[in-house]
């Protein structure tokens, strides 16, 4: 009972504190909606209009788009795997990037309109890949330990993403964790920082901050953090408190504002170096929020995002002059989930 109370009140005390954004200041963001509902999502900020980007039903996550805004790709376990697809807006036809049995996740478009880089355990542990937007030329690029959630550099020069080593991460048990950057080649990597329970990471339109996720649940809760590319001037934007989590941080386009969002955990018992259960990750609500780059305590939830929506990406502005006209949905978001 005491901690259904602390859960209910942290949670009525975030959405006290946090503001709503209107949608001229910030633009437009896709989102899972996992796995509550297995469509992908375009929201703008005022929390009215919505429109499905996908109508098949079946399980999405991490969006990602072309720079002219005509495609976006996703995983997608609609063929075994889960595998990455992508989606021509303009003619609304899709087609299997990758085919695999294993897990093909987390896609990261490169700025250049070349490459999409993911993450994927078909050797065993998780590695970066890269692969041509044709599905030609994979190349594996990292080589030791579980390493996800790839992110572009603006000029596709580099590859930031969370690197797990000396531990199993599939068992919960942590090893040395750490933000690193790599060569879009995978030829060249270096380790920025290090941390626990990390989750995502961006960059700045101009290449020289990288924003992450990462915490210690528990204690301070993860929250997003904003570091140099050289490794220096490591700030938290966000103080979210024990139990609590942002993650999956994205910069907007105009630098302005990042994306990310925001959860209150069960309260659980966590040992130091332990991660957090599916099961425990996916229970409750999350809101996705956006917060300045300087950070000045100023998250603001986006209205109507409370439920399960995950994996916030700004939506490149070419999008709305290759697409069609959007049929948006103006039903209360609440009616969307129980589709």
């Amino acid at each position: 009972m005491k901690q259904a109370l602390r859960y209910t009140i942290l949670w009525s005390l975030f959405i006290l504190l946090v503001g709503n954004v209107e949608a001229d200041q910030i633009g437009t963001l896709s989102f899972a909606s996992y796995p509550r509902s297995p469509d992908l999502y375009l929201i703008d900020s005022t929390g009215k209009n919505f429109q499905k980007l996908t109508t098949d039903h079946i399980n999405k996550g991490t969006p990602t788009w072309s720079p002219d805004g005509r495609f976006f790709a996703y995983h997608s376990n609609d063929n075994g795997g889960p595998n990455i697809y992508v989606v021509d807006v303009r003619n609304k036809t899709s087609r299997q990037l990758t085919n695999h049995r294993d897990r093909d996740l987390s896609p990261a478009w490169s700025p250049n309109g070349k490459w999409i880089a993911f993450e994927s355990d078909r050797t065993g542990d998780l590695h970066i890949y890269r692969i041509d937007v044709d599905g030609s030329n994979l190349m594996r690029l990292t080589n030791r330990g579980d390493n996800q959630n790839p992110a572009w550099s603006p000029d596709s020069q580099w590859i930031a993403y969370n690197s797990y080593q000396e531990g199993n991460r599939d068992a919960g048990i942590r090893g040395r964790q750490f933000l690193s950057v790599m060569t879009a080649d995978g030829k060249r990597s270096r380790q920025l920082t290090e941390g626990l329970n990390m989750s995502g990471c961006t960059w700045s339109p101009d290449g020289k901050q990288i924003a992450f996720a990462a915490g210690n649940i528990g204690k301070d809760g993860l929250n997003i953090i904003v570091i140099d590319v050289n490794g220096h001037n490591r700030r938290a934007l966000t103080e979210v408190g024990p139990n609590a989590w942002a993650g999956s941080p994205s910069w907007s386009p105009d630098g302005k504002w990042i994306a990310y969002f925001f959860k209150v955990l069960p309260v659980l018992d966590l040992d130091l170096g332990h991660g957090i259960r599916a099961i425990d990750f996916w229970s409750g609500d999350n809101v996705i929020c956006v917060i300045s780059p300087e950070g000045q305590n100023d998250a603001q939830q986006l209205k109507a995002t409370r439920g399960l929506s995950s994996s916030p990406v700004w939506v490149p502005e070419s999008f709305f002059r290759v697409s069609p006209q959007p049929e948006l949905l103006t039903t209360q978001w609440g009616e969307i989930k129980r589709e």
